[in-house]
């Protein structure tokens, strides 16, 4: 991992996507997640969760898991799991090329109680 020349090209609450100038690799933070990817390897990684039919996930999991939208590595033992709000985050994370125009959520949507004090 290269820890100079580091350039950040997008983040959110809960990640980060930056290259490194030198070697031209990309590293991810998302959460407890580090991912360290050639271009390549990224634009799978991005079209793979861009394709991920999160609805069938949720329909068929949700109910039974915290996290239900699962994301295979080419570790046989290893999948990344997320709930919906983190598995968008992670897509907004990750395309960062495109500018997405993205509306603020009113109080109202906001699922969690909220103290007005």
């Amino acid at each position: 991992m290269c820890k100079k020349n580091m350039k950040f090209l997008n983040r959110t609450p809960n990640g980060l996507i930056r290259q490194c100038s030198s070697c031209k690799n990309y590293n991810i933070e998302f959460n407890n997640i580090f991912l360290e990817l050639t271009k390549r390897e990224l634009n799978n990684f991005k079209n793979y969760v861009n394709g991920t039919d999160f609805e069938f996930w949720e329909n068929e999991y949700g109910m039974f898991n915290k996290r239900s939208i699962p994301i295979p590595t080419a570790q046989h033992n290893l999948i990344l799991v997320f709930n919906i709000e983190e598995f968008n985050e992670l897509k907004r994370l990750l395309n960062f090329e495109e500018k997405i125009d993205y509306k603020p959520l009113s109080h109202k949507e906001i699922k969690d109680n909220i103290c007005f004090n």
